[in-house]
């Protein structure tokens, strides 16, 4: 007999304890297997394929799962997806200065940073009025246009006139050479 005496016992113990062994290790695999990749993927399809290889080939599949499973949990994919959008809220909420593209707050009169007049106060009310609103949201009364602003449109198939803007250029007399600017009557001292 293979198994008689005290040795043959104590064998049999320890085939049982390594397949116990096996059989728990195997089962915990499963089990965590599904666990993750229920955390990282909301597709049937990849959950089961994760399964299938964990359970028919053990712990060789769970490696292999390790290798292919998603990078990320879905509560990451989600924390990254809140950050973004919180970021873009702000962004998009933050009003800019139209000349130096700092932020600035809404309540601003000028920018702060390149002196800029970003709200003029309204006529009726004194209350601070951004430059591209066309009345008052306070009293309702209507803004006068700037000068330059109530110019005609042109006609039909006609183009339009081009502003005519102030020149720029300033006048700088040439620079005469320093022999030109001693006078002519003056003769050179000898050198001794």
């Amino acid at each position: 007999m293979l198994f008689d005496g005290v040795w043959g016992n104590l064998a049999l113990a320890a085939i049982i304890a390594l397949v116990a062994y096996v059989l728990v290790m195997w089962v915990a695999a499963v089990v965590w297997t599904y666990r993750d990749v229920a955390s990282r993927t909301s597709d049937t399809f990849t959950q089961t394929i994760a399964l299938v290889l964990v359970f028919a080939f053990s712990i060789p599949g769970l490696l292999v799962y390790l290798v292919l499973r998603p990078k990320d949990t879905l509560m990451d994919a989600y924390d990254r997806q809140l950050e973004a959008e919180a970021l873009l809220h702000e962004i998009q909420e933050q009003a800019t200065c139209p000349r130096c593209r700092r932020k600035v707050d809404q309540d601003f009169v000028a920018c702060p940073y390149c002196r800029i007049a970003l709200r003029t106060p309204c006529e009726s009310c004194a209350r601070p009025l951004a430059s591209t609103w066309v009345l008052c949201p306070y009293c309702s009364a209507e803004r006068p246009q700037p000068a330059g602003a109530a110019a005609p449109a042109p006609a039909m198939g006609e183009m339009p006139a081009r502003p005519k803007r102030a020149s720029t250029a300033t006048y700088t007399p040439p620079a005469q050479p320093a022999a030109a600017s001693a006078p002519a009557d003056a003769t050179p001292e000898p050198r001794t």
